[in-house]
């Protein structure tokens, strides 16, 4: 590889990874191109020269930041395809904790997802559609797997929301997680109990849901 190509790639790896702190902390559009640049030491016109813009740019940190989380931490936890769907539902609500309460560049997804539901963009549309909704469905599969084929699309929506929404409501800033939990983060050991709490609270909603849609 040549020098200046070297120079080239350093320049966008530098970019890149302020950029995934900026819009992390900031979110998109409090974010500016002047203050990702300084922060990689690049020249101000590197945005619109690697990555054709700041638009651009955000949606290829979001899908390098999601390629990342998962990973490190990956939805079915290596269990085989057909393990227990109970088994397979903790496995994903851990592996979704564990990627909020990382506050690395493990964890970065959430905090981008998180920054993003605060102030949504429109950069995201075509983004948000690959990176998320692959999860969506699989979520989606596997809670239809626990409540039988007969529950209906608004009650397995609910259910979704149900779940996801305990682990998602957990995603605090540092200083709302001190006021509201004691303290900044949780240890691995205490999202491993997390899980279980969540798993368990989340199965015996959706055992009572599946009764009461049998005949």
């Amino acid at each position: 590889m040549s020098t200046r190509r070297t120079r080239r790639c350093a320049t966008q790896d530098r970019v890149l990874e302020a950029a995934s702190e900026v819009f992390a902390a900031v979110g998109y559009q409090d974010a500016t191109v002047a203050e990702i640049c300084e922060r990689a030491q690049a020249n101000v016109a590197a945005v619109s020269y690697h990555f054709g813009g700041k638009a651009d740019l955000y949606a290829l940190v979001w899908r390098r930041a999601f390629e990342d989380g998962l990973r490190a931490y990956p939805p079915d936890g290596g269990l085989p395809p057909d393990a227990p769907p109970e088994d397979r539902l903790r496995a994903r609500i851990h592996a979704l904790l564990a990627r909020i309460f990382d506050d690395g560049r493990k964890g970065r997804f959430s905090q981008l997802l998180l920054a993003e539901m605060a102030q949504p963009t429109a950069a995201l549309d075509e983004v948000r559609h690959d990176v998320i909704g692959e999860q969506i469905r699989a979520t989606t599969a596997l809670l239809r797997e626990i409540l039988g084929p007969d529950v209906s699309e608004t009650r397995l929506l609910h259910c979704h929301l149900s779940v996801m929404h305990q682990c998602l409501g957990l995603g605090w800033r540092k200083m709302h997680r001190e006021a509201f939990l004691g303290r900044e983060s949780l240890s691995p050991e205490e999202v491993e109990a997390l899980a279980d709490h969540i798993t368990r609270f989340s199965l015996a909603g959706l055992r009572d849901v599946r009764e009461r849609a049998t005949p």
